[in-house]
């Protein structure tokens, strides 16, 4: 068969966005704005697909609070699984605390290795506040009636409604951008928690470090407490009661990290990715993106992957993955050259280059996808504890060959993470099955499907401006050039999660996602902050010399801009931050700024002015001079020297320093100055010197007036999901390539036998399904008589989305065995044919723990039992692969051996081994990326059938996974706890009837999107002849 995936990939194009400035303003009388607007010179319009908006601005509501279908779900659950799911008030939930509070910022200091959180990057990266009337900021279109029809007029119709489509408005409604307050993920956290009670601190920190990987770092940089109640730490005096008074970690101490936290996967986890030496990457280190061997499972990382026994025939890969990638704090990597570092530097950030050596950006390649989309757990054994003897583990343990023969007991401090006796499981392989397949040759990256290019066509001849400019911003673009307009990816970094997606939309009050700080502004909350309000911008114009030259110095003999200088023990000197620093030595040299424009704001605050400065220094010598800040009024006299900046002699490292003083208001002109005597030599980095208004010096910023309507974010996100599931699927607008196509072959009546042949094709780069382990998708084929009604089915769901075995009844509780059994022999095989009712293809991961029970819990997947996703186009059995062949830092051929399909599930049919969709070493060739099955109905069983019906349905939140959560969570009469709580009441009140049908986005959109608690993928329909 001729291989199919050359007909249907795209060329990514274009770039990612460096998305990040920590903006503030200048106190002194507002003048018109000057904005770029879509809707000057332009018409709001961007090729398909274009924004809908179905239900207006309206957000999907959920059941009522007494709602009878509420109820029926609990019942249900209930009955399935033994234990009593309690009847939950909305009123007794705990809420996290409102998104308008995550700020972080680091004050500045680049030095200090603290993260911004995005409400930093918003500043400039939203929809700009300041359009006003008709006019469009960059970045936002107006909506239409489909995606792929204008309005009747041809243009852009009626001007009521616009979709912010800015890297902000896409990535903040993102699943990645609300990772931290995933309401099934911290459920999930908070009973793997009470199972494990010896581990409970390992179990947050593992979770965390993938869902809320800035916040977990810096806390442990810090040494500072960080566990699943740091969610719920705000500052003190917010307007938030912090409802765990007692917990250490939740106190306002550290709402920082609270902050970082619910921030989830943050700009900076992308745009922070940098190599250690600096740029640029060298490009054959990969443990930049991977991993060191031991970073976070020790230095056996490989051996705990496989026995002693699979030792023999496959190495896996040594980098840990699970969100490992080296990260530089108050960097931000940009994927263009000749960047305009001046207006960030003004923020407190270094605009970098991600640059490749051999010219290219590395942030247009998918290694930056990888270090997260694989995921590598440990396999804990369920009675593990410290010092544990190895002989109490259950008999589905298997010692991993990191564990010496000699070993007796397991860690002594139960350290699972890096006990070399506890062996390591594959959780996630998306990225290993996209690097075995068709796609990397054909140059098609995870960011051109999953970051779709944008390319308006006006005002700017498909080229924007990237980055929001008003007169409240101006201070950061200060001696800048103009912006300039380009293309754009669309930070959407979405898959088709559309399940947990409505749980965010239908409880954005529980959930926190307050993204403004009143429902009629656009005004980002970081700006309207009192600390940021009232502080200028860096006012150092070259802070890190990335100028290449020491401009505005005085006594250019005294100081220079390096970019590497040779230090102790052959190693070099590489600047903080950026590709230069400062070098200064014998003699004096000074910079002045002038503080003629914030004259009013300092003779407003009197003397209560506080002066910021500081720098990241680097002094290996017993003495290196002095660098101070002296202050002069409006008659050029000198009126103070601050003290010297404190750096300590003999350090061969870079130390971050940071000063305050206070600033009276007759202060005209400020200077740094060094002063050096001989052979001392003081290396600097990231100078930052701002002035700091007492509260209430800077009025408040005010919002523009419009006459249309700013679409909510959490809509643009359901676009971007249905959109990638029916028409975008790899990149470009094409509804003919939905994520999977579902068509049925030609029918037959022979022998007694109606026998349908349906094929599957997978136009998704990796396994379909792919992501976390348990979500699955299956075949609901049905059999209709002339009025149609069902007279046979296989895989027809019923309102909780459990399967039926054959039609559901009434009650919908005839449900198949294999639905919530534990017991391995009871899943469903995959099949080739199909012929009772009862026989159902779902595609799945299925896992077995210790116990030999099936489980969905992450740190017990203990034997792969079942994976018969679909693969996709291009993917190569391990006999097809060559040891050594690399793509990417990996070998393919140990990729291939760890993607393999598989099924341990035998039923009486054949299954998986020969299959000639699934090749394998013993039938070996290139995947085509499809599943083609045949269902065998006795026309006995259907006299009556007039035609057939056959949907593919996806769920990513299965009914066995959701059960054993709630099963975890009440065993034994306990109550739940509070994030279980909220699962519970958003699970059972989750309003599935969505209004979202017919052709609104895009020809091969089925009827229904949302049924039964599933996503309806694709239909097929034939009629009898």
């Amino acid at each position: 068969m001729k291989t199919r995936y050359q007909r249907h990939v795209i060329v990514a194009a274009g770039a990612m966005l460096a998305i990040t400035a920590a903006v503030v303003v200048r106190s002194r009388e507002p003048r018109p704005a000057v904005l770029a607007t879509s809707g000057s010179g332009g018409d709001g319009l961007v090729p398909p697909p274009y924004p809908v908006f179905p239900r207006g601005n309206a957000l999907l509501t959920p059941l009522a609070e007494s709602s009878d279908e509420a109820q029926a779900f609990l019942n249900f659950y209930t009955k399935q699984l033994g234990v009593q799911l309690p009847r939950i008030q909305s009123g007794d939930l705990v809420k996290l605390p409102p998104r308008n509070l995550d700020i972080a910022h680091n004050g500045l200091n680049l030095g200090s290795q603290d993260f911004n959180s995005s409400l930093v990057c918003q500043s400039c990266h939203d929809s700009d506040w300041k359009a006003q009337g008709s006019d469009l900021p960059e970045m936002a279109f107006w909506q239409q009636p489909t995606v792929n029809s204008l309005w009747p007029s041809g243009g852009a119709g009626p001007k009521n409604l616009s979709a912010n489509w800015s890297p902000f408005g896409d990535w903040s409604a993102s699943i990645k951008a609300l990772a931290g307050r995933d309401p099934v993920f911290l459920a999930q956290v908070e009973t793997t928690r009470s199972l494990s009670p010896h581990q409970p601190y390992q179990v947050d920190q593992l979770c965390l470090r993938c869902h809320s990987p800035l916040a977990e770092r810096q806390a442990l940089a810090n040494n500072a407490p960080f566990d699943h109640f740091t969610l719920y730490a705000t500052p003190e005096g917010a307007p938030y009661k912090n409802p765990f008074p007692s917990e250490s970690a939740a106190a306002s101490q550290y709402a920082t990290y609270g902050a970082l936290a619910r921030d989830g996967l943050s700009c900076a986890v992308c745009h922070s990715m940098a190599p250690k030496e600096g740029q640029p990457w060298s490009g054959a280190d990969y443990s930049f993106f991977y991993g060191s061997d031991g970073d976070l499972f020790g230095a056996t990382v490989s051996d705990r992957l496989v026995s002693a026994e699979e030792k023999k025939t496959l190495t896996p890969p040594s980098f840990p993955f699970t969100s490992s990638m080296n990260l530089h704090p108050g960097a931000i990597l940009g994927p263009d050259f000749g960047l305009n570092a001046k207006p960030m530097a003004a923020a407190g950030v270094s605009l970098e280059t991600a640059a490749h050596v051999d010219g290219h950006s590395y942030l247009r390649d998918s290694m930056v996808c990888g270090a997260c989309h694989v995921v590598i757990l440990p396999k804990v054994p369920t009675n593990y504890r410290p010092g544990m003897p190895i002989s109490e583990a259950s008999e589905g343990y298997e010692r991993p060959a990191s564990c010496d023969s000699s070993r007796t007991t397991f860690d002594a401090k139960g350290d699972f993470t890096k006990d070399p006796c506890v062996a390591l499981a594959y959780e996630q392989t998306t990225y290993f099955e996209w690097l075995n397949s068709g796609y990397p040759d054909s140059k098609t990256t995870c960011q051109g499907c999953h970051m779709p290019l944008t390319s308006p066509s006006s005002p700017h001849d498909n080229r924007v401006y990237v980055a929001q400019y008003n007169d409240d911003l101006d201070p950061f673009y200060k001696g800048s050039p103009p912006p300039v307009a380009r293309e754009y990816n669309r930070h959407t970094l979405l898959g088709i999660n559309l399940f947990v997606h409505e749980m965010f939309q239908q409880f954005p009050d529980v959930l926190g996602l307050d993204f403004y700080l009143s429902k009629d502004s656009r005004i980002p909350p970081y700006l309207q902050s009192p600390d940021i309000l009232n502080r200028t911008p860096n006012l150092v114009p070259n802070p890190g010399a990335e100028d290449g030259n020491t401009a505005g110095w005085s006594d250019h003999s005294a100081i220079a801009a390096v970019q590497k200088l040779p230090a102790e023990q052959g190693r070099s000197i590489h600047p903080s931050h950026g590709r230069y620093f400062f070098q200064l030595s014998e003699g004096s040299a000074t910079l002045s700024i002038d503080l003629s424009r914030y004259q009013a704001a300092l003779q407003k605050a009197g003397d209560k002015t506080t002066l910021l400065w500081g720098a990241t220094a680097w002094c290996d010598k017993l003495s290196c001079g002095e660098l101070v800040v002296r202050t002069f009024n409006a008659q050029g006299t000198l009126a103070s020297t601050t003290s010297p900046l404190a750096v300590d002699p003999g350090q061969s490292r870079w130390q971050a320093r940071q000063a305050t003083t206070a600033l009276g208001a007759g202060i005209q002109r400020l200077e740094l100055g060094f002063t050096g005597r001989s052979g001392e030599v003081l290396l600097l980095d990231d100078l930052f010197l701002a002035l700091r208004f007492p509260d209430g010096t800077v009025a408040p910023l005010t919002d523009a007036s419009r006459n249309y309507v700013v679409a909510q974010n959490l809509l643009n996100a359901e676009q971007s999901i249905l959109d990638l599931a029916y028409s975008t699927a790899q990149g470009s607008y094409n509804p003919q390539l939905p994520a999977v196509q579902i068509s049925l072959g030609n029918l037959s009546t022979d022998n007694g036998t109606l026998s349908v042949p349906v094929t599957l094709i997978n136009n998704a780069g990796h396994k379909f399904p792919s992501g976390a382990g348990f979500r699955r998708a299956f075949i609901q084929f049905e059999v209709l008589d002339p009025s149609g009604n069902v007279l046979w089915a296989s895989g027809q769901p019923n309102a909780q989305g459990a399967i039926c075995n054959g039609r559901c009844n009434a009650n919908g509780d005839n449900i198949l065995v294999s639905e919530f059994s534990a017991a391995p022999g009871q899943l469903q095989p995959h099949y080739q044919s199909l012929q009772r009712q009862d026989q159902v293809q779902i595609y799945e991961v299925r896992v077995m723990d210790d116990t030999k029970k099936v489980t969905s819990l992450e740190l017990q997947q203990f034997k792969d039992l079942k994976d018969n996703r679909i693969l996709p186009a291009g993917w190569k059995p391990p006999s097809l692969r060559k040891s050594g062949e690399l793509q990417l830092g990996l070998d393919l051929h140990q990729l291939a051996q760890i993607t393999m399909p598989l099924s341990e599930v035998q039923g009486t049919l054949p299954s998986i081994e020969s299959d000639p969709d699934y090749p394998s070493d013993s039938h070996p060739r290139e995947a085509e990326g499809e599943d083609t099955l045949v269902y065998q109905v006795p026309l006995a069983e259907i006299s009556s059938w007039a035609s057939i019906r056959v949907r593919l349905n996806y769920q990513s939140i299965p009914p066995g996974y959701l059960g054993a959560r709630f099963k975890d969570a009440l065993q034994g009469g306990q109550k739940p706890g509070p994030a279980m709580s909220r699962l519970i009441y958003m699970s059972s009140h989750l309003n599935t009837k969505t209004s979202i049908q017919g052709q609104t986005y895009g020809a091969t959109q089925p009827t229904e999107v949302m049924n039964n608690w599933s996503m309806v993928l694709g239909e097929a329909r034939v009629t009898k002849r």
